[in-house]
């Protein structure tokens, strides 16, 4: 077996040179809403990485040499070449999923960096946590935009990739030039040497230039992790995505990458990937780099090359299991496909058990197939649907065809249809899945679990009657991988961070998350008392359903046939010596009162409940009968959630923000000067199917309940005072949440304009 060779990626330090210094961008808006720059500014940097035709498009840097013939960089190897020529430079190679710069990338770049000084600088390809990944095609190039060495990464990519790359960030700087010098960058000083990874973090805390708020967040990360034992940086706790590997690499100097701008594979079966935690970031005729949590490999080879498989040298790249597991997930949703049946002519006709799924047989599935048994399309329906991360999967009559949706990213989306003879015997194994009755007009609920690979997911099924001796399953995922986030997960601000983490700390009081059906609720509850889940402290749910399994939380499920309800349920825990209690819903007065109570009386109490907003959540549960001064005491935050779409990481374009949205920005308060960042729209890639959109970002509606509210509720006050009050302590709305998102570049106001209209708090 070949030998594993682990590889340093820090680059050398780079001798003096002269600097091309660019005109500095002024704050204003011009009048088409962009923010104004000196043109000289954009003249000057143009020049430093190309130069300017007759309309003021910039032209990359041996443009003229391609259009005569001739390779734009004799000295760089081509794509083919790619594997060669990093075992001599010694660089990470990578074919990248995207033709333009990562917008992360591209903010660490423009918060650690400086203009560039050449004509062929390396280019912002990814980040991992606070570091760039630069990438290029020569590996001689010298400019890193100024960037310290040891806050950046190096990968080499090809010729042609390169060219398509630095058109893009080209055009990005045409509105916003990087900042002629950083003064704040060029004054850290390197970590120390021979330092372990709590010192790597004490040294980030302290020299990494970053906003008072985020350097407090990482402060209590340091003192949360002050006794923990971190032989590797998987044993840091709490920390967000991508900062352990980054630790890693402060302390070592190995490679590391990000899982996220790794290419789709097809190399190897998924299930094999998820059992070891790896993916391949580059597959080389010789060579195969591999993402891995750890520098130990060697199950991952002994298992390929024992299954008749032929060797290759596998060189392993630190990265952030959790991200790694991401990128498993979203190679199987790009090796996805929508697929129909040709049914001919649509008319109106008269007429907890274990399913093991294996990702290898779905893959050799046609769904056009004629002669796939049923069974056989079940799974293919139901590993496609989790494939292309659906939430919620409908088996109904449409027609003369039995038609499979899934809801996808909160858009529902046909991705198989069948004859209509088909339908019965779906739906009949369905119900064997999980043990249901076969009665047509019953109303049943019962769920059952999938196996894909080490990846288990529990499914929940609702039977409905339809019309004619019909029914419709639907049928919604429970992805324990997914479900069940952390605080860090949810996109929340540090002022959302501070109020979540003050909440928990309390003693008592009534937590309440509202919102309408699938906007997150459960997750985030979930999420908020795993943030507190200790050995010290006793939690327990009543929930209908259970719908994660969380170890060391006691977890109690609805049963009316034996007489456990809610209310009745809440009243039985508080005999059991809890802490905090999770009510799955109140949904009539006898819940809400005894949630209220149970608050009163020495309990972390968190619910949920139907409301539009934050604040009409109190005069809801005041028209349930609850008693207001009771109400007063007990509240301690009520919050409303949305989820919105989120743009698509590897295709979203940035665009100037117009002055008529800007205006709207400042008068809703989202901002405060004119926006010198760009903002993004939706553009479509292979990731994300062409939509645009890939995932959903959370809107949350954060109210704590101040002394002033408190006796506003009491007193029975207006909706539009209590608003305002709330607006004084720094509450956003819904909408201005959702306006926040789209300024960070997470999604658009397209998507936010679906949202009921609430406008600001006042």
């Amino acid at each position: 077996m070949n030998p594993q060779t682990t590889i340093p990626t820090q680059p050398a330090e780079v001798g003096e040179r002269s600097v091309v210094v660019p005109g500095e961008a002024e704050n204003g808006l011009d009048a088409g809403g962009r923010v104004a720059a000196d043109p000289a500014a954009i003249s000057v940097g143009a020049a430093a990485v190309g130069h300017a035709d007759a309309t003021g498009t910039i032209i990359a840097p041996g443009a003229e040499a391609v259009a005569a013939g001739a390779p734009p960089h004799e000295s760089g190897p081509a794509d083919d070449g790619l594997e060669q020529a990093t075992v001599l430079s010694g660089l990470l190679p990578i074919r990248l999923p995207r033709t333009s710069c990562s917008a992360e990338a591209e903010s660490v770049l423009r918060k650690l960096g400086r203009m560039c000084t050449e004509a062929d600088p390396w280019l912002p390809v990814g980040a991992v946590g606070p570091l760039v990944v630069f990438g290029h095609h020569r590996q001689d190039a010298q400019d890193f935009w100024g960037v310290p060495s040891f806050l950046s990464v190096r990968v080499q990519i090809g010729a042609e990739q390169y060219e398509k790359l630095l058109e893009d960030f080209l055009r990005r700087l045409q509105y916003k030039p990087v900042e002629p010098s950083n003064p704040v960058a060029e004054a850290i000083q390197p970590p120390p040497k021979a330092a372990d990874l709590h010192d790597a973090l004490q040294w980030f805390i302290e020299n990494y230039p970053m906003e008072a708020e985020e350097k407090e967040n990482f402060e209590k990360i340091a003192k949360e992790n002050a006794s923990v034992d971190l032989e590797s940086f998987n044993d840091f706790k709490n920390i967000p995505r991508h900062y352990g590997p980054a630790m890693h690499y402060f302390v070592t100097g190995e490679a590391i990458f990000n899982p996220e701008e790794a290419p789709a594979q097809e190399r190897f079966p998924d299930q094999l990937l998820e059992k070891h935690c790896v993916y391949p970031m580059f597959i080389g005729e010789k060579r195969i780099y591999l993402l891995s949590p750890t520098k130990s490999v060697y199950g991952f080879e002994d298992e390929w090359v024992a299954s008749g498989n032929d060797p290759f040298e596998f060189i392993p790249v630190i990265a952030d299991a959790d991200a790694i597991r991401s990128a498993i997930g979203r190679n199987r949703g790009r090796n996805t496909s929508y697929a129909d049946v040709d049914v001919g002519d649509l008319y109106y006709s008269d007429n907890t058990n274990l399913v093991e799924i294996d990702p290898l047989e779905m893959g050799q599935i046609n769904p056009a197939n004629p002669n796939n048994t049923p069974e056989q399309m079940i799974h293919w329906v139901l590993y496609t649907a989790l494939s292309m991360r659906g939430s919620d999967l409908h088996v109904e009559k449409y027609y003369n065809t039995a038609r499979f949706r899934a809801r996808i990213d909160g858009s529902a989306r046909v991705i198989y249809s069948a004859p209509e003879e088909m339908l019965p015997r779906f739906i009949a194994l369905i119900k064997n899945y999980s043990n249901m009755g076969h009665q047509h007009q019953d109303l049943q609920d019962a769920r059952f679990a999938m196996s894909i690979g080490k990846r288990r997911v529990d499914v929940r099924v609702s039977a409905v009657p339809c019309r004619k001796q019909n029914q419709k399953l639907t049928m919604r995922f429970l992805d324990k991988q997914d479900g069940i986030k952390q605080l860090s997960e949810l996109n929340m601000s540090s002022r959302q961070l501070d109020i979540v983490n003050s909440t928990m700390q309390r003693d008592q009081g009534l937590v309440l998350v509202t919102g309408p059906t699938g906007s997150g609720k459960t997750t985030t509850l979930y999420a908020f008392i795993n943030s507190i889940n200790e050995d010290s402290i006793n939690i327990h749910t009543i929930e209908d359903p259970i719908e994660y399994e969380i170890e060391g939380i006691n977890q109690t499920q609805i049963d009316e046939f034996n007489g456990i309800n809610f209310a009745t349920g809440l009243r039985a825990l508080l005999r059991a010596d809890p802490d905090v209690i999770l009510v799955g819903e109140s949904r009539d007065e006898e819940t809400a009162t005894a949630s209220i109570n149970a608050a009163l009386t020495g309990h972390l109490v968190l619910t949920t409940l139907h409301a539009n907003d934050s604040l009409r959540a109190v005069s809801r549960l005041i028209y349930m009968g609850v008693e207001p001064y009771l109400l007063s005491d007990a509240l301690a935050l009520s919050q409303a959630q949305r989820l919105a779409k989120r743009l698509c990481n590897y295709c979203k374009r940035p665009v100037p923000a117009p002055r008529e949205l800007q205006e709207f920005f400042y008068q809703n308060k989202v901002i405060t000067e004119p926006l010198k960042d760009p903002i993004f729209v939706a553009q479509g890639c292979d990731e994300c199917h062409g939509s645009g959109y890939s995932g959903r970002v959370a809107l949350m509606e954060m109210c704590p309940v101040s002394g002033e509210l408190s006796e506003m509720i009491a007193e029975g006050a207006s909706m539009s005072d209590m608003r305002k009050a709330a607006a004084r302590i720094g509450v956003l709305s819904l909408y201005q949440e959702g306006m926040v998102q789209v300024v960070n570049g997470n999604t658009t106001m397209d998507q936010i304009n679906k949202l009921a209209h609430m406008g600001a708090m006042v």
